[in-house]
């Protein structure tokens, strides 16, 4: 059975209802990323610089945390490139629930 356009648009509706929310977290995402940024910044200086690692810190070496850092920074990167697509699939799902017919 074949869905009406208007029930069609109220499911849309609801996965239009869904990306908006999601998208919201894309302030928290580019935050995250530039947080993780300098953090790698400042603990390749810290190796470079012969330094210790700071006492109670749960990493064993700088390499370790640094590739955690670096595992972060590529999380924050593909939410951030996940966000870019969902506002394109908005722009279309808005253009469908408003024109379609």
């Amino acid at each position: 059975m074949a869905l009406s356009v208007e029930e069609a648009k109220v499911i849309v509706q609801e996965s239009l209802d869904k990306l908006k929310e999601s998208i919201k977290r894309e302030i928290g995402y580019t935050k995250e990323l530039a947080d993780d940024k300098l953090t790698l910044k400042t603990l390749e200086k810290m190796k470079t610089d012969g330094e210790e690692l700071p006492v109670g810190c749960p990493y064993e070496s700088f390499d370790e945390w640094i590739t955690q850092i670096n595992k972060e920074i590529k999380s924050s990167e593909q939410s951030i490139a996940r966000i870019g697509k969902e506002k394109a699939e908005i722009m279309a799902f808005e253009y469908y629930v408003t024109n379609g017919k």
